[in-house]
């Protein structure tokens, strides 16, 4: 078969089934149960097979050069790569660096001396930076000092395989699968682990809160910042350029960077210090994002009118306490794509438009959209109210996107001239995301203006409380008639609640949560919701 017939990926030809994807399955499923298993491969008598499996991908691996075309690269020396990239087998002693990996990293580490570090880690979900960072084809070792109770696993790299996107013209520019196994490491054990790609260090975690401790040799020590005791050594490591990646931590939210994108997001005029970037990352990314979205937890501001409400109504409100991750790198979708970490072309950027958008996707409800509307119509809010914040904290003009006011105002004007304005609202279409958004804004905006809320943001933060907690109350139908009051739907019972479609539903839980019968403005933008919703408004 001939890659150049191959689309977004090769499946559909069959004889690239039959005579690779098969048996590659196979043999990365075998391979990395090995390494899930830490077996010592080449220090265990048997596994004849295995051990020649692994050391033809490492074979493979000293030929390949990036980039690669599916329509250029010779068919037999693309899947060779490919193969050699799944095959990646850490649980040994000596490991073979790549001949090249592209765009991800340099090779050549010569001018680094391997050095032993001791880390100590409160533990979060679902993983954190150790700080550390293997040197490709070096063995490292590391022992879990502590004696907590707390799962713990080891592993090399953040990034998605999507992000690689081997189909692409010229897209096949370094190795696909960067992140490694996560590999278990039991209180006062040693493992010793090579790489042929390396890459910083990171440690999963099964649970939170829990204080945990490692001690790496033979490791390189690449920019990464933990604190204010970190700004000048990470700026003199950023300005030395010896590492192509670097890492800036806080409670609540990691960046894993390309060196080049970390100088760029530390060149931003708004932050002077790595330390003032970290802060702003916790203010920004962490706090605003989660009182919108209805949380409560570790450096997420309580907010009277939002947790009042709440405490009216009997409705709980949800703690999330995780770090959440961003690799600065390459998108695994489009320019940005949510996930955590979620993934983005672009240096991070606190207050980027870009970074609270893909955070949002992580925090949106499809149940906030109205009929028809397209999915995007949720996601901003999140970004837009940071932005109002850090306008509001420093004075400072983010920049902001432009949403359609004028024109749907005048939409709306125009309606006004007809015989009947619903049905002109309606055939108007006003699905899209920015007309979506721009709607909430308007109910959002009334509310304040009506004083039911000092802040119209947090109208969203309202519905999101009170969606969780409606999710809760309908599992039972005890629970339900127990509750129903406090949800302004007390003419329902359980399965009529259930079945409520996405506009009848927003119909009685903004109005709800603002303290406002939206009806007449609903109907002014031509959405609609049934005779028996409006009987219970």
């Amino acid at each position: 078969f001939n890659l150049a017939d191959c689309g977004d990926n090769c499946n559909d030809i069959e004889q690239y089934n039959t005579q690779f994807k098969n048996s590659w399955n196979t043999v990365r499923s075998v391979i990395n149960q090995l390494e899930k298993d830490k077996i010592h491969l080449f220090s265990e008598s048997g596994f004849e097979l295995e051990k020649l499996l692994v050391l033809l991908a490492d074979k493979y691996r000293q030929d390949v050069q990036f980039p690669m075309d599916k329509n250029t690269t010779s068919t037999k020396a693309f899947l060779r790569s490919y193969y050699s990239d799944s095959v990646v087998y850490m649980h040994r002693n000596l490991n073979v660096k790549s001949n090249d990996l592209g765009n991800f990293s340099r090779v050549d580490f010569n001018h680094i001396t391997p050095t032993q570090k001791t880390i100590e880690l409160t533990s979060k979900r679902s993983f954190r930076s150790a700080g550390v960072y293997a040197l490709p084809g070096t063995a490292f070792q590391v022992t879990r000092t502590d004696s907590s109770d707390v799962t713990t696993k080891v592993f090399v790299n953040t990034q998605r395989s999507g992000s690689t996107h081997e189909f692409e013209n010229n897209g096949y520019s370094r190795p696909k699968f960067l992140q490694s196994q996560h590999i278990s490491i039991q209180p006062g054990e040693t493992l010793t682990l090579t790489n042929p790609y390396g890459g910083p260090v990171q440690i999963e975690f099964s649970s939170n809160d829990v204080n945990v401790s490692f001690e790496f040799n033979n490791i390189g020590l690449h920019p990464y910042w933990n604190g204010a005791e970190d700004n000048q050594s990470f700026s003199e490591a950023l300005d030395s350029d010896q590492f192509d990646w670097a890492e800036l931590v806080t409670p609540g939210f990691e960046v894993h960077s390309q060196s080049s994108k970390m100088r760029d997001s530390m060149n931003n005029e708004h932050w002077g210090s790595a330390k003032d970037l970290a802060d702003a990352t916790m203010t920004y990314v962490h706090n605003y994002p989660h009182v919108l979205a209805g949380f409560q937890g570790p450096s997420i501001d309580v907010v009277p009118e939002i947790h009042d409400f709440a405490q009216e109504h009997n409705f709980t409100i949800d703690n999330i306490d995780m770090v959440k991750h961003m690799n600065a790198d390459q998108a695994t979708c489009g320019y940005g794509c949510s996930g955590n970490p979620y993934d983005a072309y672009w240096s991070f950027n606190p207050v980027g438009h870009g970074d609270i958008h893909e955070l949002g996707h992580g925090l949106e409800k499809g149940r906030f959209r109205f009929s028809a509307w397209e999915g995007h119509a949720s996601t901003n809010p999140y970004s837009y109210y940071t932005k109002t914040q850090f306008y509001k904290n420093t004075g400072n003009a983010p920049e902001c996107q432009k949403l359609p006011f004028d024109d749907m105002y005048q939409t709306l004007l125009d309606s006004k001239a007809t015989d009947d304005p619903f049905a002109f609202m309606q055939a108007a279409n006003l699905t899209g995301w920015s007309s979506g958004i721009g709607i909430y804004i308007q109910m959002m905006m009334a509310a304040q203006n009506q004083g039911t809320l000092q802040d119209g943001w947090h109208l969203l933060a309202r519905l999101h409380i009170y969606e969780r907690e409606f999710n809760r109350a309908v599992k039972n139908e005890d629970t339900w008639l127990e509750k129903r009051d406090d949800f302004g739907m007390g003419m329902l019972d359980v399965d009529q609640a259930k079945s409520l479609n996405n506009n009848d539903w927003l119909a009685v839980a903004i109005s709800w949560v603002a303290q406002l019968d939206y009806r007449k403005f609903l109907t002014l933008w031509g959405l609609e919701y049934s005779a028996h919703v409006s009987s219970q408004l």
